[in-house]
């Protein structure tokens, strides 16, 4: 779906149809609907004032008007909100979903949004159209690239014309812009994932970085295993050797004109293209979801995509550990000691917490750009999604300003994270008696042991988030703006902490 902007007077508007908004229960439409039936639509205000009457717009509910005497705009799409004192800005992506669906359901190729339709809503407009344009796109992705029947044909709505009576101003567009590139980032996120193991192996990972870099004009360097391992890389080695597909580490730099000396920004996706567990074995039930494990590295490379996409002036390096974990003769084995490329030995007590191992070696790698901060991001617990479920993520680190200010982030563009503590205390549950610690705990506070894991790996002086994102890489079913797949989670939280950073650092 591609984003066009019509500046004409009310009567020279032309869609297959328009989009409004409605409040449960609410004594009058909203001001921008009232303004349009008003000054030149060819609805009669009283029929349409009546027909709105006859719903109750409870969230999502959608009713389709058509124009008794036909005219330029044919139909209006018009879709509950919830009541007016309990909106959130999820009730409008929710709205905004459930609207551009019925024009693909109804096979319209043009349908319109005023920014009108976004006055009367207890939000600024920019933030209005920025989450509903974010939700237009997000709720019509859907992935059929492997199937060979029963695909959709053709693209609806092709395009989402938005509408204003006067030039809208250099933000706004923006704006539109902004959540097209914003999009494609999580569409990449949600293809690599969704993606079956035996497609998005490391090597693929490599290609599509690859890609990004002669799109982008950005650095690259990729290392194979036995680099790896010359380097130092003893923990990303170990997991990596018992799998037949080369592993792979890539470092993926975005660095615009002037910026080549400052601190960069490294965002770090844990990569791991299926997870047997090793000779930890899982279970077979679900087997197949394993191929999610890399959901943090597609998220790191949707992230680049939409950073090159916009040319943000800020230096960006992602560091993308990929590799199988996989049950090989040559396989690394509970009980083994790894030296890490920080020179600490792990005692390794269950190879299913591999994660941890590929991330540790990439966050030690990350302090040679002398950084500004480091993220990493993971399917990295179970424990996590027992924790929070499937729609929140867990956040941890170093600074808890720079926590608080990134959960606000997520909150704001729909992207729930929340922090858990990183207590002195939970170190004891790694301690060995052979190496400088285990690679896990007993079963308690998992998300936390795994967070305090990576710690060790961390100086004091480097800022420091860590995001797990084992519930929401993936939806079981459709929620309100996520179709049923892949999330792309932590994609757009991502570009937005890497625009937004000056700001965010203040206090870190």
């Amino acid at each position: 779906m591609q984003i066009e902007w019509h500046i004409a007077p009310i009567s020279e508007w032309r869609a297959d149809a328009i989009l409004f908004f409605a409040f449960e229960n609410a004594p009058e439409p909203l001001p921008g609907f009232r303004h349009w039936i008003s000054e030149g639509s060819s609805w009669p205000g009283d029929a349409a004032a009546a027909a709105l009457a006859d719903f109750q717009w409870k969230p999502q509910q959608v009713a389709l008007f058509y124009a008794p005497q036909g005219g330029e705009i044919p139909r209006v799409i018009c879709t509950g909100l919830g009541p007016a004192d309990k909106f959130d800005m999820d009730k409008l992506r929710g709205a905004v979903s459930a609207a551009v669906r019925k024009c693909r359901e109804l096979r319209l190729a043009s349908p319109a949004l005023p920014l009108q339709a976004l006055e009367g809503l207890p939000v600024e407009t920019g933030a209005a159209l920025r989450e509903g344009l974010m939700a237009a796109f997000s709720s019509l992705y859907h992935y059929d690239a492997l199937k060979t029947r029963d695909t959709e044909h053709g693209e609806f709505p092709e395009t989402l014309v938005l509408l204003a009576e006067k030039e809208p101003g250099e933000i706004l567009r923006e704006i539109s812009s902004l959540a097209a590139a914003s999009s494609m980032g999580l569409f990449l996120a949600r293809e690599l994932t969704i993606l079956p193991a035996n497609e998005a192996t490391p090597s693929y990972l490599a290609e599509v970085a690859g890609r990004l870099s002669e799109q982008y004009d950005f650095r690259l360097e990729v290392f194979d295993l036995e680099k790896a391992r010359s380097m130092g890389m003893g923990a990303f080695a170990a997991v990596a050797q018992g799998s037949r597909e080369p592993a792979r580490m890539i470092v993926l730099e975005h660095v615009p004109p002037g910026t080549g000396q400052d601190p960069p920004l490294v965002f770090i996706g844990k990569g791991i293209t299926f997870d047997t567990g090793g000779i930890s074995l899982k279970p077979s039930a679900n087997l197949e979801a394993m191929k999610q494990d890399m959901a943090g590295a597609a998220a790191v490379l949707g992230a680049m995509d939409a950073i090159g996409t916009t040319g943000l002036n800020r230096r960006v390096v992602a560091i993308l550990p990929c590799t199988e974990n996989m049950p090989g003769g040559e396989a690394y084995k509970p009980g083994d000691v790894l030296r890490s490329l920080s020179g600490q030995t792990i005692e390794v007590i269950s190879t299913d917490a591999e994660g941890r191992l590929i991330l540790c070696d990439a966050i030690t790698y990350a302090q040679s750009f002398q950084p500004a901060l480091i993220v990493d991001i993971a399917t990295l617990t179970g424990a996590c999604v027992t924790a929070l479920g499937t729609r929140v993520a867990g956040l941890m680190g170093n600074r808890d300003a720079l926590i608080q200010k990134v959960r606000e982030l997520g909150m704001e563009i729909g992207e729930r994270l929340w922090p858990l503590p990183l207590f002195d205390f939970y170190f004891d549950q790694l301690k060995s008696d052979v190496a400088d610690f285990k690679n896990v705990g007993d079963r308690t506070a998992g998300s936390i042991v795994a967070g305090m894991f990576l710690k060790q790996f961390v100086p004091d002086g480097v800022p420091w988030l860590h995001l797990d994102i084992a519930g929401t890489a993936w939806a079981d079913k459709d929620t309100a703006a996520t179709p049923k797949g892949a999330t792309g989670f932590g994609a757009r939280l991502l570009l937005e902490l890497a625009r937004r950073w000056p700001e965010l650092a203040t206090e870190a």
